[in-house]
């Protein structure tokens, strides 16, 4: 026999859930006519004087055919009826008259919608009418999002119930972040009310924590973050303390499980002779030799130069007419080495040298592209100058973030550093496979770096990340405004995808058609902490608010005392 107590609502005397209680019954499952009840969502009118919100948790146990069936959901909507067939019958019972009181008064009723989130053990039935309905808690929540069922959870933020109250901590599983399951992370929101760069950095901050408490676990996990500064100076100050960080933020970390502390460590780097204010980074820049080590020429040429196959392969008949037989080392084709003997020397079999597979209108295209490349990039592409910085980002154990500020540079010149990075971490990892090693690249403005149907090198690199190297430890957190913008493979790919507040019309695109409506309108509302993440254990999108970051987000946040803070570069 079902385990009951006795519980009372309106007068009427029920059988609940042992589980339920006074405090936690709330309502009845009814099923109507244009309110039936499914495998994936249920109604329920709600007991007198309980006041509900949306994006609470609730649960409701059911019993078929002797067997208890519990159903774990989300409320997404609360509407109220007041009896009335229509509006034009209210207002006839006041005559129109605001300051009217009838007598009698037929009190309405309040209703809720909820989307099914679990159903323990797992039966694809809906729920019974008139099933009591809970209101849920911390316990109820992590049955009804799967975590009790997660090997490797990771807190990303504090999982929402109601509009101010949380139910505990919101995780995602490492082995669909990391590689095991699946891999990668993408954000999407607008500019400003999205909130991206913070939770992505706020996910490096748990991942530093997840490595940091693995140390005394016999599976160490080493994380290697580069975080690519795209717009604006914002990640140059985050080994800074944040002035506007307060007590209460400093507890919703420690709700988490982190010590909230801006990136100590990090280290820094800049175009050459493009510094930035108060920040003691380090110059990088390329000489020929550099650029053709790291195999990355061809990414000086990108889809907006509009290269056709012939001009594509062309650089890299190029490549192999100026190097030895390993594709790598100058070779004295170039009597000068250095980035203006190669300008020359294109130019010249542009003009001379010209055979009859690649015509003299190919060779002058790159040449041309060659020449605005060289002439806006000479920062680091210095064109006399061999003592040069490239950007070695390999790592064979954890390490502090490595932020590289691309901001200052023409787009085109941006889209090339982040594909010499990329080359970088793609060859080093196929070369040299470092067990439980993580290569964490966060990018953000990913439209810019892979725009839909487009086939350059750096796109194509990128698509080449999302869909095969998360098996060998490079994971991509990346976000933009529009996903719709951005090639639908490295969308597609993300086993993790994060929603901050997003306009309407972007979510009408294909590509977000799996989220369901009401989130979807929900997520034009988000405030700039809140976030609807999901991952392929969600059966719907979790609520979650992210503390505000312990870091300066940008140079104005600076806290006073942390002015004079050495930098450890």
């Amino acid at each position: 026999m079902r385990d009951t107590t006795e519980t009372q609502i309106d007068d009427e005397i029920i059988d609940a859930p042992a589980s339920a209680t006074n405090e936690t019954v709330i309502g009845r499952i009814a099923a109507p006519n244009r309110f039936e009840a499914t495998s994936s969502e249920f109604y329920f009118w709600i007991k007198r004087g309980v006041t509900l919100e949306e994006n609470q948790i609730v649960f409701s146990e059911t019993e078929i055919n002797g067997e208890k069936i519990t159903f774990y959901a989300l409320i997404d909507e609360i509407r109220r009826n007041d009896r009335r067939a229509d509006m034009t019958e209210a207002y006839d019972l006041a005559d129109g008259d605001t300051a009217y009181e009838p007598p009698f008064s037929n009190e309405g009723f309040s209703y809720a919608h909820a989307q099914v989130l679990r159903i323990e053990p797992e039966i694809a039935t809906p729920p019974i009418e008139r099933s009591i309905v809970s209101l849920g808690e911390e316990n109820e929540a992590k049955i009804a999002y799967g975590f009790d069922e997660i090997s490797r959870p990771m807190p990303i933020g504090l999982l929402k119930n109601g509009a101010k109250k949380f139910a505990g901590k919101g995780l995602i599983d490492l082995d669909y972040l990391l590689g095991e399951n699946g891999g990668h992370l993408n954000v999407n929101g607008m500019a400003g009310a999205g909130t991206k760069t913070s939770f992505l950095l706020t996910t490096v901050k748990s991942l530093e924590n997840e490595a940091e408490k693995s140390l005394t676990t016999d599976e160490r996990l080493a994380i290697v973050p580069i975080i690519l500064n795209v717009k604006g100076e914002d990640l140059m100050w985050i080994n800074r303390r944040n002035k506007n960080f307060t007590a209460d933020d400093e507890a919703n970390w420690h709700s988490l499980g982190i010590e909230p502390k801006p990136f100590e460590n990090a280290k820094f780097y800049e175009p050459k002779g493009k510094p930035v204010h108060e920040c003691e980074a380090l110059p990088y820049s390329w000489s020929l030799q550099d650029i053709l080590n790291e195999e990355s020429l061809p990414f000086i040429f990108s889809e907006e130069d509009n290269l056709n196959e012939n001009m594509t392969s062309l650089v890299r008949e190029i490549v192999a007419r100026i190097t030895e037989p390993n594709g790598k080392t100058l070779n004295n084709a170039v009597p000068e080495k250095n980035w203006r003997g190669f300008l020359a020397w294109v130019r010249d079999q542009s003009e001379h040298g010209a055979d009859g597979i690649y015509g003299k209108g190919t060779w002058r295209a790159v040449y041309r592209r060659l020449f605005n490349v060289l002439d806006e990039g000479k920062v680091i592409f210095p064109q006399n100058d061999n003592d040069t910085n490239p950007l070695r980002v390999a790592r064979n154990e954890s390490s502090p973030p490595q932020v590289i500020d691309v901001n200052s540079l023409p787009a085109s010149l941006q889209r090339f550093v982040v594909g010499s990075i990329l080359k970088q971490v793609e060859t080093e990892r196929k070369t040299n496979r470092i067990p439980n090693l993580r290569y964490v690249i966060m990018l953000d403005e990913l439209n810019r770096f892979a725009p839909r149907g487009a086939r350059d090198e750096i796109t194509r690199l990128l698509e080449r990340i999302a869909t095969e190297m998360r098996s060998q430890g490079v994971i991509l957190l990346g976000a933009q405004q529009m996903a719709s913008q951005v090639s639908t493979k490295v969308i597609e790919m993300a086993s993790i995808r994060v929603l901050g507040r997003t306009g309407a019309a972007e979510l009408t695109d294909k590509i977000w058609s799996s989220w369901e409506k009401s989130f979807r309108e929900k997520a034009t509302k988000l405030k700039l902490e809140e976030k609807l993440v999901t991952q392929p254990t969600f059966r719907q999108p979790m609520l979650i608010e992210v503390p505000l970051n312990p870091w300066a987000d940008k140079h104005g946040n600076i806290a006073a005392d942390d002015d004079d803070k050495p930098l450890e570069i």
